[in-house]
């Protein structure tokens, strides 16, 4: 299976590896710096298991030098995906999937949904439609990661915890293409499954996240810390609850409740998530396809959630009057 990557951060660097010990043949496309680190000195995976791992894939930033790919994952952060879409339609050919490897609601969600959601677009998390309008739907097949990785910086990263990815077509139709991931991924020793149902899926994923990365950020605790403390513990439980309330009036059916999940989210530890390794390296965060979107969603449905508005409100002021590292610019 030919495979090409869109983005060289954590998720990228991962599945790079990964898919390519199992056979597939595998392009990163990347940017300055982790472009020519990569090109370079390849790729240094730490496994759970304190493995290191190293790996030197076809790394370039030419999207025509590789050609029409079977599959394409963009594994960059929510707000940057129309920064990549130029990128995107070199490698695509009659066949080829997308696979967007995002947090949050993607903006592929409202596609083939009923009212309140009958294709349109969530200005959230693709304002004007861009996406939405140069994308096509019928290549997306969606995916629910469960990863805990750290990038160690260019081309370095440490697979801390879990590697669960859920597959499924975004309008629910049989597809071979979701087989031949889940094989791809069973093969590279992920735990790899599909479902019908993908957007169950992808709200499990995002209970977690709204509720514990705008609160890492705002008391910068570990994912661990967060789940266990009874305080934190009951703001992100409202606010799951809150989330639960719209995604149900939107036909969700959750198979765990909200305690569950959040056990799930203290299994994994003393885990930075995604969003304070972001606050804390200086990087703008996913805060609109995390919490906003849901927001957005709510009010087409009528459910209000003051909780998820209040933590936005306080985590999007603390990003924008951080104070940066030495050598980070603002």
């Amino acid at each position: 299976m030919k495979v090409a990557l869109i983005g060289a951060g954590a998720i990228g660097c991962l599945l790079a590896t990964r898919l390519g010990d199992a056979g597939a043949t595998v392009t990163l496309l990347a940017r300055g710096t982790p472009l020519d680190t990569i090109r370079r000195d390849g790729i240094s995976l730490i496994t759970p298991r304190n493995r290191v791992l190293r790996s030197f894939p076809t790394v370039t930033d030419d999207p025509l030098e590789p050609g029409p790919q079977d599959v394409v994952f963009l594994c960059v952060k929510a707000y940057a995906l129309r920064g990549v879409i130029d990128s995107l339609h070199p490698l695509l050919g009659p066949e080829t999937i997308v696979v967007p490897v995002v947090n949050g609601i993607p903006w592929w969600y409202p596609y083939s949904q009923p009212a309140p959601l009958a294709d349109q677009p969530l200005t959230s998390v693709d304002p004007g439609g861009v996406l939405w309008r140069t994308v096509a739907p019928e290549r997306i097949i969606g995916v629910a990661t469960y990863v805990a990785v750290e990038n160690h910086g260019p081309g370095r990263i440490r697979h801390i915890n879990d590697q669960r990815f859920v597959f499924g077509d975004i309008a629910g139709r049989n597809r071979p293409q979701v087989k031949q991931l889940v094989d791809l991924f069973g093969k590279a020793g992920f735990a790899a499954r599909a479902t019908d149902r993908i957007r169950d899926e992808i709200w499990v994923k995002l209970w977690g996240n709204l509720a514990f990365n705008p609160l890492s950020v705002l008391t910068s605790a570990t994912l661990g810390t967060l789940c266990n403390d009874p305080g934190t513990r009951g703001v992100g439980r409202t606010m799951m609850l809150e989330a639960q309330a719209v995604a149900e009036r939107l036909g969700i059916q959750f198979p765990i409740t909200a305690d569950e999940r959040i056990a799930m989210a203290a299994t994994i530890g003393d885990f930075k998530t995604s969003m304070l390794q972001d606050y804390e390296a200086g990087n703008r965060l996913e805060l609109e396809a995390i919490i906003g979107s849901v927001i957005e969603l709510a009010g087409r449905v009528g459910v209000d959630v003051p909780t998820l508005r209040s933590v936005l409100a306080l985590t999007d002021l603390r990003a924008r009057t951080r104070t940066y590292p030495p050598g980070i610019a603002a």
